[in-house]
């Protein structure tokens, strides 16, 4: 082999190990795209989404929700805060019931997999995994409800029926990050949103 034909293989050799070797930390969609929260302006609570998810104008999905994010334009979530009346206080399992009744009516051939409950930042909640069909198309839904605080949560998820194994995985994601937030006083006003 020649001097030369060395010379050209050697850098050759050292681009190809290490193009080869990988690098914790360079990939750079990570850092360019992190994970972000937001808290509630209407009600004491945050949760985080997952770097892929996108804000989207909370009324465009449902006129009450507080937030809005999807993922691929095929997963969405939503969350529907409300302050609730002091005396009778409804419980989860009240909440649950309107919740699902206003899909009910929503959906067409709505039928109710699972319920069960749930642990949103410490406190208990229920569950209910859902499926039906919107405008002809068959539809997923994962819904979580919580009453905490004098404050009642729905949040919704929902995606095609061929999503239904990655709404699973997002939604679990999402939901373990809920937060809880102590409720404002009156010298403190709700946190904002970036």
């Amino acid at each position: 082999m020649t001097l030369f034909r060395l010379l050209i293989l050697l850098p050759v050799a050292l681009l190809v190990l290490i193009s080869s070797t990988g690098c914790d930390g360079c990939n750079e969609g990570a850092s360019r795209h992190p994970a972000w929260r937001v808290e509630g302006q209407r009600a004491p609570y945050a949760l985080t989404f997952p770097a892929e998810w996108i804000a989207e104008p909370p009324q465009s999905i449902n006129p009450h929700a507080e937030i809005a994010a999807s993922l691929d334009d095929t997963l969405f979530l939503m969350v529907i805060p409300q302050k609730l009346p002091s005396f009778p206080t409804p419980d989860v399992h009240q909440l649950q019931r309107l919740g699902m009744e206003t899909l009910d009516r929503s959906v067409d051939n709505l039928i109710i997999d699972r319920q069960s409950p749930i642990r949103l930042g410490g406190a208990e909640g229920l569950s209910v995994i859902a499926r039906g069909e919107l405008n002809d198309d068959p539809v997923r839904y994962i819904n979580a409800y919580l009453v905490y605080q004098g404050f009642g949560y729905q949040i919704i998820a929902f995606a095609g029926d061929e999503h239904s194994e990655a709404l699973i995985a997002q939604v679990d994601l999402i939901l373990a990050s809920w937060e809880n937030l102590a409720p404002p006083t009156a010298a403190q006003p709700a946190a904002t949103s970036p």
